[in-house]
C-alpha cells in the first residue's frame, strides 16, 4: 500500500479506533466507595500522601507515604470511622490501621522524566506504568485469586440484586456490497489496470465493522471483519496485525499463529508480526523458533529491548545463563534507564554467584523503581548470602512494610535466623537454593499481571491468552475469566468459569462467581441452581443462604428467598442486614407484623442502620398508624444520610399521613432534587398536589409516574405503582377539570 493511502488509514484509526467502555461498581461496600469517602473526608493534603489498600473484617487498612503522617490523621480516627459508618448506614467500620508505604499516583511528567522512562517498545505492548511489581507466578496468580475470591460473599449479593449487564450494542450484520455500483466501479478500473489509486469500499466498510467490533471488545466478530478488510486490502501489514490481535483475545491462539504465518510471507521484516509469532512459539516451549523472530525483530531495530529481554528469559530458562547475561546486557545498552534490564541481570548474577555484580544491579533496578519488590527481596537474599545480616533484615523489613502477609518472606527471614556466615557460592546447596529463591522468568505472565493490576485489560488479555497451555492453568482461568467480565464479555467470562470448574467441581467459590455471572447476563435460574449446588457442599454457609434469597427475589419467587433467609439468619443470628432484609421480605408479602418485627430487631442490633429507620417509617406512614414514632424513625435516617431522597420522600409521605400537605409537599421537592425520575416519588407527588386541590399539576404528576411505571414493568425489584390506580386517579382528575 502507498504511503498516502497508508495515510488515509491512519486517519480512519485515529477517528475510531480508540473507543474503549469502563464500568466502575456502584457498590457501598467496594474498594472505590471506601477510597472515594476517605478523599471526602480527609481533604485535599491527606488524600495526595494516604491511599486506602483493603477492607477486611471491619477494617481499614491505609496506607501513608511516611510516618511524619501519623500525628495528622491519628486525631481524625474517629470522626472518619463515624462519617463512613453515617454514609453506609450501617456499622461498616470499627477501626483503622495506618501503615507506611509507597503511595503510587500516575502524574503528567515533564519531558526530562519522559526521558528517563524505560519502554518495551512494541504496538502490541504499552510499557506498564511505575506500579508495576515484579514477583514470581505462583505469588502473582495467588494475590489476584485472592482478590477475586473476596466475591463470594456479600458483594455477590449486590450484583445479583442489582443483575444488570454491560451496556453492549450488537454489531450489525455485514452487508454484501459486491453488487454495489461503488464496487463494480472499482472492479472495471482494476481489470483496466487503471493507473488511479483504487480502494476498495468493501476494505473500508469491513474495517469500521471491525472498529465496531473491537470497540465493544466483540473479538470474534472484529477478527472475521479484519479477515476480510485483509482480503480486499492484502498490502498492509496492520490489518494482519490487528486480525492476529483479535484472534488471541478471542482464544484462538492456532488461527492467530496461521495468520502470523500467512502475513510474515508477505512482510518477512516486519518487527510486529515477528513479535507476536516469537511470543505464542514462546508460550508453546518452542524456544528456537522464537528466538528466531525475536532476532528478526532485533535486525529491524525497532522493540530492541523487548526482544533482548524475551530472548535473555528464554536463553535463562534453558540455563544457558552466559547468553542470558549477555542479552540483559544489551536491553541496558538499548535503554540504559530500563529497571526489567537490571533486575534479569542481577538474576543471572546471583545463579553465576557474581553476588556483588548482583547486588550492584539490584540497587540499580531499585533506584530506578522502588516498588520492585522482587528485585527488593532478591537484593535481602542476596545480602544474607553474602553474610551482610544486618542490611538483608533492613530489606526484609521494608518488605514487610509494603507485602506484610507475603509467606515467602517470613519464610526466608526465619531461614536467615542465627546465620551470619557467607554462603559458598560455589556449592550445589547454593545453586539450588538460588534457583528456588528466583524461579521461573515467566516474562509474559509478569507483564499480564501488572496490566491487570493497572485496569489496562486489553493488554493483560493479550498475555494471559498466550499462557492457557502452561502450567498454572486453574489460576489463568480465573484471571481470564475476571478480565473478560471487567470488558464486559460475560458470555466469554461464563465459558472460562465453567472449565475451571470442571477441574475444581466441588469449588463453591467457582459456583457463586459463576452464579453471579449468569446474573449479570441475564438468566436467574441458573444463578438459582449454582447457588443451591454451592448449598449441598456448604450447608453452614449463611452467606449461601443470603444470596440464595436475593437470587430467588430476582425470579420472583418471594417465599423461598423468606426461607433461604431464616436459614442464615438460624446460622448467625448477629447480622443485622439478615434481618433488614427479611423483613423487606415479608413486607412485600403483605406480612406487615412480622415485617415490623424483624426490621425493629436489625436496629436493635445496628442503630445506625439508616435504612432501617426509614423503613420502618415508611411502612408505619403507609398503614397510616404510629406516624409519631414513623417521624422519629426518619428523623433518625436523615440524620445519617441527610441528602437521601428517598428517606425524604418517606419523611414527606408521613406529613402527607398527617394530613399537613404543605410540609410533605415541601419535603418530596428536597427529594426530588436528590434522585433519579422515580415513578413512586411522582405517585406522591401527584397525591399530596390533589390534596391541595392543585388539579393540573397532580394530574401531570401521575401522568409522569404512569410513564415511569410502564417503563419499568419488567424491572421485578422496584416497588411500582399500580397503573390501573393511576390510570382512575388521571381520570377523575380529568372529570374534575372538565366540570370546572
Amino acid at each position: 500500500m502507498s504511503k498516502q493511502m497508508y495515510a488515509s488509514w491512519e486517519t480512519i484509526r485515529s477517528v475510531l479506533g480508540k473507543s474503549i467502555v469502563r464500568v466502575d461498581s456502584n457498590d457501598s461496600q467496594s474498594f472505590a466507595w471506601f477510597d472515594f469517602q476517605w478523599k471526602l473526608i480527609v481533604g485535599k493534603d491527606l488524600a495526595l500522601v494516604t491511599r486506602v489498600k483493603k477492607f477486611s473484617s471491619k477494617s481499614l487498612f491505609v496506607t501513608v507515604s511516611d510516618r511524619v503522617w501519623f500525628p495528622a490523621l491519628e486525631p481524625l480516627r474517629e470522626k472518619i470511622i463515624k462519617t463512613i459508618n453515617e454514609s453506609a448506614g450501617s456499622a461498616l467500620v470499627n477501626r483503622i490501621v495506618f501503615q507506611e508505604g509507597l503511595i503510587v499516583e500516575s502524574i503528567k511528567k515533564n519531558s526530562a522524566e519522559e526521558k528517563k522512562q524505560y519502554s518495551l517498545k512494541q504496538d502490541k505492548m504499552q510499557a506498564p506504568e511505575i506500579g508495576m511489581k515484579d514477583e514470581s507466578v505462583k505469588n502473582i496468580l495467588d494475590r489476584i485469586n485472592c482478590k477475586l475470591k473476596v466475591i463470594l460473599p456479600v458483594a455477590i449479593l449486590v450484583f445479583i440484586s442489582n443483575c444488570t449487564t454491560f451496556p453492549i450494542d450488537q454489531v450489525s450484520r455485514n452487508i454484501d456490497l459486491s453488487n454495489s455500483y461503488a464496487v463494480k466501479v472499482v472492479e472495471k478500473l482494476t481489470a483496466k489496470k487503471s493507473n488511479e489509486n483504487v480502494r476498495d469500499p468493501r476494505a473500508y466498510y469491513y474495517y469500521l465493522m471491525a472498529l465496531q467490533a473491537v470497540r465493544e471488545h466483540q473479538f470474534e466478530q472484529a477478527s472475521e471483519n479484519y479477515r476480510l478488510v485483509v482480503q480486499f486490502a492484502p498490502d498492509d501489514y496492520e490489518f494482519y496485525s490487528q486480525l492476529a490481535i483479535n484472534l488471541i483475545r478471542a482464544g484462538e491462539i492456532e488461527d492467530a499463529y496461521k495468520t502470523l504465518q500467512e502475513s510474515l510471507r508477505r512482510f518477512p521484516d516486519n518487527p510486529e508480526l515477528n513479535m507476536m509469532t516469537g511470543d505464542i512459539l514462546a508460550g508453546r516451549l518452542e524456544y528456537e523458533r522464537a528466538l528466531s523472530h525475536y532476532q528478526r525483530v532485533i535486525q529491524a531495530k525497532s522493540g530492541l529491548a523487548r526482544a533482548y529481554l524475551l530472548s535473555g528469559a528464554i536463553y535463562e530458562v534453558r540455563q544457558q545463563y552466559d547468553l542470558a547475561e549477555d542479552m540483559y546486557k544489551k536491553v541496558l545498552q538499548v535503554e540504559s534507564t530500563n529497571p526489567l534490564g537490571y533486575h534479569y541481570l542481577a538474576r543471572v548474577n546471583i545463579v553465576a554467584g557474581k553476588l556483588e555484580d548482583a547486588k550492584r544491579s539490584l540497587n540499580q533496578a531499585l533506584e530506578l523503581r522502588p516498588n520492585l519488590l522482587k528485585a527488593r527481596e532478591f537484593l535481602a537474599w542476596t545480602l544474607a548470602a553474602q553474610g551482610k545480616s544486618d542490611e538483608a533484615k533492613k530489606q526484609y523489613k521494608i518488605l514487610l512494610k509494603l507485602d506484610p502477609l507475603n509467606e515467602n518472606i517470613h519464610k526466608q527471614m526465619t531461614a536467615m535466623k542465627g546465620s551470619t556466615l557467607r554462603m559458598d557460592v560455589n556449592s550445589s546447596k547454593y545453586r539450588a537454593d538460588a534457583k528456588e529463591v528466583l524461579g521461573a522468568p515467566d516474562m509474559h505472565i509478569k507483564i499480564g499481571a501488572v496490566y491487570y493490576e493497572q485496569g489496562i485489560y486489553l493488554k493483560a488479555l493479550d498475555e494471559f491468552q498466550l499462557l492457557q497451555e502452561k502450567k498454572y492453568k486453574k489460576e489463568i482461568l480465573m484471571v481470564l475469566g475476571r478480565v473478560y467480565e471487567m470488558l464486559g464479555r460475560v458470555d466469554r467470562a461464563i465459558q472460562e468459569i465453567n472449565s475451571l470448574l470442571k477441574i475444581e467441581p466441588r469449588s463453591v467459590h467457582l459456583m457463586v462467581y459463576l452464579a453471579r455471572l449468569h446474573s449479570m447476563n441475564k438468566h436467574p435460574e441458573k444463578t438459582v441452581q449454582l447457588i443451591e449446588e454451592a448449598i449441598k457442599i456448604d450447608q453452614n454457609n449463611d452467606t449461601l443462604y443470603h444470596s440464595l434469597a436475593i437470587a430467588c427475589v430476582a425470579v420472583n419467587r418471594l417465599d423461598e428467598a423468606i426461607d433461604a433467609m431464616q436459614k442464615a439468619i438460624a446460622i448467625d443470628k448477629n447480622k443485622d442486614s439478615y434481618y433488614f432484609e427479611l423483613g423487606a421480605l415479608q413486607e412485600r408479602k403483605g406480612e406487615f407484623e412480622l415485617a415490623i418485627k424483624n426490621i425493629k430487631h436489625s436496629i436493635e442490633l445496628n442503630p445506625m442502620h439508616s435504612n432501617a429507620h426509614n423503613f420502618l417509617g415508611y411502612i408505619y406512614a403507609r398503614e397510616g398508624k404510629s406516624l409519631d414514632k414513623a417521624l422519629g424513625h426518619l428523623d433518625k435516617a436523615l440524620s445519617i444520610q441527610p441528602k437521601n431522597g428517598y428517606f425524604l420522600d418517606s419523611l414527606s409521605w408521613i406529613y402527607f399521613k398527617k394530613g399537613e400537605s404543605e410540609k410533605a409537599l415541601r419535603e418530596l421537592k428536597k427529594a426530588m432534587v436528590y434522585t433519579s425520575p422515580d415513578p413512586v416519588l411522582y405517585s406522591h407527588l401527584g397525591d399530596i398536589h390533589f390534596s391541595l386541590m392543585n388539579y393540573i399539576k397532580a394530574g401531570k404528576a401521575w401522568e409522569t409516574s404512569l410513564f415511569l411505571t410502564l417503563e419499568k414493568t419488567d424491572d421485578v425489584d422496584s416497588e411500582l405503582p399500580d397503573p390501573r390506580e393511576l390510570e382512575k386517579k388521571i381520570q377523575k382528575v380529568q372529570k374534575l377539570l372538565s366540570n370546572n
